[in-house]
């Protein structure tokens, strides 16, 4: 847990810190972008999600928000008849850095930030949970970014997806299922930057 508050943290500066360029001249927003995001479980019984978010464009940086919502029942509590279904959903904030921003295939680094609710339907109806279950999510995650055409590109990326603030009643499968690692694919469509920049790549393209 250390390291991933150590990694938002820096996630935060380096946003911050490209901001402040604009009291020393030229401004460094240079473009926005909206995303569908998809995560899978590397386990069978880890619940993945669809959702989508956006952001603005500074240079190598870029800050937004998304959302997040999954929707997948668990195997093996099914298969003890004790829950017929699974909810996770959260949004906030989304930050993330991408060296090398004009080349072809280049690093992609982000970190979600958010809070969302947990809703679980049991098929025993003296553990319904009608009062959704709030929740604190952090997903740290890297990988690499192919730039398809200047309006569009794909980041496939492998993640480490924390939730804390499960209620204790809750069985441990069910939050062992919400954390654990995962694989992901954005799909980010807007305007990264200026023409100099891509001129300087064209013979990539």
């Amino acid at each position: 847990m250390k390291y991933l508050i150590l990694s938002t943290a820096l996630l935060f500066s380096l946003a911050i810190s490209a901001q402040h360029q604009t009291l020393l001249g030229r401004s460094p927003l240079n473009g926005a972008f909206g995303a569908p995001i998809y995560e899978y479980g590397f386990d069978s019984d880890h619940a993945g999600a669809v959702g989508g978010g956006g952001g603005l464009v500074f240079r190598n940086f870029f800050l937004g928000a998304y959302g997040m919502g999954s929707n997948e029942a668990l195997t093996q509590l099914l298969d003890d008849g004790e829950i017929d279904n699974l909810e996770l959903s959260h949004g906030g904030l989304w930050l993330g850095a991408t060296p090398l921003t004009y080349s072809v295939i280049h690093p992609y680094l982000s970190t979600r930030v958010g809070w969302g609710v947990v809703d679980i339907d049991f098929d025993d109806p003296d553990l319904d949970f009608q009062d959704l279950d709030q929740v604190f999510v952090v997903t740290p995650e890297a990988g690499i970014e192919l730039n398809v055409t200047r309006w569009f590109r794909i980041a496939g990326t492998a993640s480490y997806r924390v939730v804390t603030g499960v209620n204790d009643a809750t069985p441990a499968s069910v939050s062992d299922s919400l954390k654990g690692f995962q694989g992901g694919v954005t799909l980010r469509f807007g305007w990264f930057g200026n023409n100099r920049g891509w001129n300087n790549r064209r013979n990539d393209w």
